[in-house]
């Protein structure tokens, strides 16, 4: 009995790590959604202003292909900072990101249309505070995103006729390589909770901001531990590890 609580604690763990690592890979696609607004060729120049008065952060883009016209957003080797309050400087690097999108759906309030995702990445870092889990870099740059869309659409249209409904990505292709985990970054208890080459290629259809648990989370949670067992071992080895000492920590901290 207490084995079976322990997996289904170990499985909500990792379900909160994975909800975090799809919450990158939607950040990456609405950034290069976001392009639309843009002026093509200018797209990376002017996303990595926004994000560097919003939250610190940078894109560097090696090779962008993007054309508006026809709906194709195509960065190669890029690279995403962390906002300025972390030390540790990388977010993601990536060697592709490519969308088919629908123009026409980014312009008013209705629903994003994308036809295909493609994007491949070799590394992603997430770096946090003692509660990494809710103090993250990811989720200082999906507030910054938010606000850059936001500020997008209200510059585009003024006065929106109804509030957004949301996208759907009738297509998605996802390869990721290594995955870091950082706890309490800039302090001297900083240390790696996870650092693993885990190679995942993961792919999903008709996702929607209404599904995306349903169609991309739980699945790659799955596709994690029947692809890779040792390698899903190892990450659940490292979270109790991480979990033991944060409760030993509050432990203490309370009885002070």
């Amino acid at each position: 009995m207490h084995r079976l609580s322990s997996t289904r604690h170990l499985g909500s763990v990792s379900r909160r790590v994975l909800s975090l690592l799809a919450g990158v890979v939607l950040f990456l696609v609405l950034l290069a959604a976001l392009a639309t607004w843009s002026i093509g060729r200018f797209a990376p120049r002017l996303l990595n202003a926004s994000l560097e008065s919003k939250a610190g952060a940078h894109l560097t883009v090696q090779t962008n292909q993007t054309n508006l016209f026809v709906g194709r957003v195509l960065f190669e080797d890029f690279l995403v900072t962390n906002p300025s309050r972390w030390t540790n400087p990388s977010f993601i690097k990536g060697k592709r990101l490519a969308l088919d999108l629908d123009p026409a759906s980014f312009v008013g309030s209705g629903r994003r249309l994308i036809h295909l995702v493609e994007l491949d990445i070799d590394e992603v870092t997430l770096v946090g505070h003692e509660d990494y889990l809710k103090d993250n870099n990811a989720q200082d740059i999906l507030r910054a995103l938010r606000a850059t869309d936001e500020s997008a659409v209200a510059t585009a249209m003024p006065i929106p006729a109804e509030p957004s409904a949301g996208f759907l990505i009738e297509k998605l292709r996802l390869r990721v390589g290594r995955v870091k985990i950082i706890a309490a970054d800039g302090t001297p208890q900083r240390r790696v909770v996870v650092d693993r080459q885990f190679d995942l290629v993961f792919e999903a259809q008709n996702i929607s901001d209404t599904n995306l648990a349903q169609t991309v989370t739980d699945p790659l949670g799955k596709q994690v531990i029947t692809q890779n067992l040792a390698g899903a071992a190892g990450l659940l080895i490292d979270l109790t590890k991480e979990k033991v000492r944060q409760s030993i920590t509050e432990k203490l901290l309370n009885e002070k």
